[in-house]
């Protein structure tokens, strides 16, 4: 089995970083509306996100298509509801869509993130 490289490692580690940027902001938008719905969420979130550091394929597929629906909510949320909104949700909001998109885009397209993501595979098979 090979050794993971520094590249593989620092993609992990930016992957880890946009993630806990997304759980923080997504908290702190939420807690002051106090939906459950959304606080479930960010728990199923991190739990998925245990999964596919693990390298599990069904978590990382369901993640990605859980970040795109995010974006896509949120951009919505934001056009329907703009008027009822205030400034600080809209920007935040408009900025979790972002880091959903970014997120959903790097764990697709980064090779080293998925040679970490194949790495972890071997080694949990053995």
């Amino acid at each position: 089995m090979n050794p993971l490289d520094q590249s593989a490692l620092n993609a992990r580690k930016n992957l880890l970083v946009m993630f806990v940027m997304l759980c923080t902001l997504d908290f702190l938008l939420v807690i002051p509306i106090q939906d459950r719905w959304a606080i479930g969420r960010i728990l199923l979130t991190i739990v998925v996100m245990y999964f596919t550091l693990q390298g599990q394929k069904w978590a990382k597929w369901f993640l990605v298509g859980l970040c795109s629906l995010m974006v896509v909510a949120l951009i919505l949320v934001v056009v329907a509801l703009s008027s009822r909104l205030s400034l600080v949700m809209t920007i935040g909001s408009l900025i979790l869509a972002l880091i959903n998109a970014l997120i959903a885009n790097y764990m697709i397209r980064s090779k080293e993130l998925n040679r970490y993501f194949a790495y972890k595979r071997r080694a949990s098979a053995t």
